[in-house]
C-alpha cells in the first residue's frame, strides 16, 4: 500500500515541479524535497516490515511470553510515527501553497481590474503595465508583505515539527535497537528471557538516515527564513494593513 502510495506521488509531484509559473524562489525544490522525503520514509520502513519475524527468545518460552517481551521491548510506534510526520510535513506545505495562491489570486485580480480600467482610457502606460503584469510569474515579497510572513510562519512550524521529530527519534526509538540483546520478564512471564533482535545494523541505519534528513531540513529552513528576514525586511509592516488588506 506505501509502495503505490509513493509511486502515484512522485508523479504529481514532478508534474507540479515543472510548472514554471512559481509563487517563489525555491518552489521547485522544495517539492523535489518532498518527493525525496517519500522516498526515503518508504525505503527505511523496510527493515522494519518484519521486525516481530526478527524477535525471537532463547530457552522455553511460551509464544504469549514472546509477543509480551516484544510489546514491553517495542511499545513505541516506530514507523506510523515516521508516517505522521511526513504527512505534517506535507499539510504544512500545501496549506502555505493554497494561502499563497488565494492572496496571491486576489492581488492579481485587483491589478488587473486596475490595468482594464486604464485601458479603456486608452493609457499606453496602463498597457505596458498589463503585459508586465501577466508575465510576472514570482511573488515580490518587497511588496507583499503578508505573503512574506505566511512563508516565514511556514518555515517556523517546519523547523518546531522537525525538531520533534528528531526527539522522537533520538529519544524515543533509536535506544529500542542499541542493543541486539535485550532481557526480559514478568509476573506472568517471570523469565527472565535472553532475547535477540536480528539486523539490528540495518534498524539502526534507518533511523539516522532519518536524523540526517530531518537536520537538513532544519538547517534548509533555517537558511530560507534568515535569507528572508535579510533579503525581505518587515519594515512598515503593520497589522492594521494586513486586516485591511
Amino acid at each position: 500500500m506505501a509502495a503505490a502510495v509513493v509511486a502515484g506521488l512522485i508523479p504529481v509531484l514532478y508534474s507540479v515541479a515543472a510548472d514554471k509559473s512559481g509563487y517563489y524562489i525555491g518552489r521547485q525544490l522544495w517539492f523535489g524535497l518532498m518527493a525525496m522525503y517519500g522516498v526515503v520514509v518508504y525505503v527505511v520502513n523496510l527493515p522494519w516490515t518484519h521486525i516481530r519475524k526478527d524477535f525471537w527468545c532463547h530457552g522455553n518460552i511460551t509464544y504469549s511470553c514472546v509477543i509480551e517481551c516484544f510489546e514491553t521491548s517495542f511499545s513505541e510506534a516506530v514507523v506510523g510515527t515516521w508516517y505522521l510526520f511526513y504527512f505534517i510535513f506535507l499539510t504544512l506545505f500545501f496549506l502555505m501553497e493554497i494561502f499563497l495562491a488565494q492572496i496571491r489570486h486576489k492581488h492579481s485580480r485587483v491589478k488587473s481590474v486596475v490595468s482594464a480600467t486604464e485601458v479603456e482610457e486608452g493609457s499606453l502606460m496602463g498597457i505596458q503595465e498589463e503585459v508586465t503584469c501577466s508575465k510576472k510569474s514570482t511573488v515580490d515579497f518587497h511588496q507583499e508583505k503578508m505573503l512574506l510572513l505566511l512563508y516565514l510562519l511556514h518555515f517556523l512550524l517546519q523547523m518546531g515539527v522537525q525538531c520533534v521529530f528528531l526527539y522522537f527519534l533520538m529519544y524515543r526509538h533509536l535506544p529500542m535497537v542499541m542493543n541486539s540483546i535485550i532481557y526480559c520478564g514478568s509476573d506472568e512471564c517471570p523469565g527472565p528471557y535472553l532475547c535477540l533482535i536480528r539486523d539490528i545494523s540495518d534498524k539502526q541505519m534507518s533511523i539516522y538516515t532519518l536524523l540526517t534528513l530531518s537536520l537538513a531540513i532544519i538547517f534548509l529552513c533555517l537558511g530560507f527564513f534568515v535569507y528572508s528576514i535579510h533579503h525581505y525586511p518587515l519594515k512598515g509592516l503593520s497589522i492594521n494593513k494586513l486586516w485591511i488588506d
